[in-house]
């Protein structure tokens, strides 16, 4: 957030004049880029700034009164839309500027948005030496960069109300990360039940074309589900459990439908509604799907043992890795809500 610094700000909002129209409003950078800019304000009896890029339009409802009693005044933001049941919904916009954080006499930039978008995200790691990006597999938004601006790559999860240095990103608050690690010897023992199923599976599902495959998928699903196809995959799951060892391949393929994997839900709809006339060359082959099978089937296995799971844990900015297993931050002994 180096272009966001304290000392640069307040040394525009002194010798430049605010926008045409207010005493508070400063450009950021060009005067020219105009929805990006920052508010003055008194917080405490010192000078802060809030970091603004374009608006934000917020849907507000009101009642048949609230809407006669505005349209009267001649608010013009006014909207009314009729339901197909003849009711009728009254509701109005508020636009407001588009906060994305505050930068405070102490050189820190406080996150105070109720969420970033990817033009926010961007907006911000124009003025730092990092990026600011969304990443599910890292818990959500995490700024990743150098550390002190020349040191080894890191990392920090952000987090509603995060005040971090200005010149570094350094946080102002310690911040731990929390995640789950497999503990290969542990899972290996696990799945141990499930080897004979996943080999004589993969041997099959190499051997089969994707028609055949599918006509067989149509054939288990009569014999296991009566042709019932729309249920929940607890269900699939269930059944798929008890034939692992006597009926892999039907057991496989129940898994696959209940999970939608390769999208056979729909693609075995079509297929065979259609003989196969609208059969396309980039469906999933048999063997691919059963890929995804293992490491669906494998995941779930994990998540129902937690004693699978090694805690590691990760400090002062150190780069963490992507995981599907999530992470938990902690500040100050407390759990922290990172954004989405």
């Amino acid at each position: 957030m180096q272009g966001l610094n304290y000392v640069r700000l307040n040394g525009i909002s002194n010798s430049v004049s605010p926008y045409r129209g207010s005493v508070n409003r400063f450009p950021i950078a060009s005067r020219r880029h105009n929805t990006k800019y920052f508010l003055v304000r008194e917080e405490e009896g010192q000078r802060v700034f809030d970091i603004v890029h374009g608006q934000r339009w917020r849907h507000v409802t009101l009642t048949k009164a609230e809407h006669d009693n505005l349209a009267k005044q001649g608010s013009t933001k006014l909207r009314s839309y009729q339901h197909g049941d003849g009711t009728w919904e009254y509701y109005t916009y508020e636009v407001s500027p588009n906060i994305l954080g505050v930068v405070r006499p102490d050189n820190t930039f406080e996150f105070t948005s109720g969420s970033y978008g990817q033009g926010d995200r961007g907006i911000l790691s124009t003025y730092g030496h990092g990026e600011l990006s969304t990443n599910s597999r890292m818990g959500g938004m995490v700024w990743t960069g150098r550390l002190h601006g020349n040191g080894e790559r890191g990392a920090y999860p952000i987090y509603y109300g995060m005040r971090v240095n200005c010149e570094s990103m350094q946080p102002t608050k310690p911040i731990t990360v929390i995640g789950r690690k497999v503990d290969r010897k542990v899972g290996k023992d696990l799945l141990a039940g499930y080897a004979s199923f996943y080999s004589t599976t993969e041997v099959m599902t190499k051997a089969m074309d994707y028609e055949v495959f599918v006509r067989t998928m149509g054939d288990v699903m009569n014999d296991h589900m009566g042709g019932d196809i729309a249920q929940d995959h607890t269900v699939y799951s269930a059944k798929a459990e008890a034939l692992i060892h006597t009926a892999p391949l039907d057991a496989a393929m129940l898994y696959m439908m209940g999970w939608d994997i390769g999208g056979m839900r729909w693609n075995l709809r079509r297929f065979l509604d259609t003989n196969f006339s609208r059969y396309s060359a980039h469906e999933d082959t048999p063997h691919t799907m059963f890929l995804n099978l293992k490491r669906r089937l494998n995941k779930e296995i994990y998540k129902a043992n937690e004693t699978v799971f090694k805690k590691v844990e990760y400090v002062n900015g150190e780069m963490y890795p992507p995981s599907e297993w999530g992470y938990t931050v902690m500040v100050d002994g407390q759990e922290v809500k990172q954004y989405d």
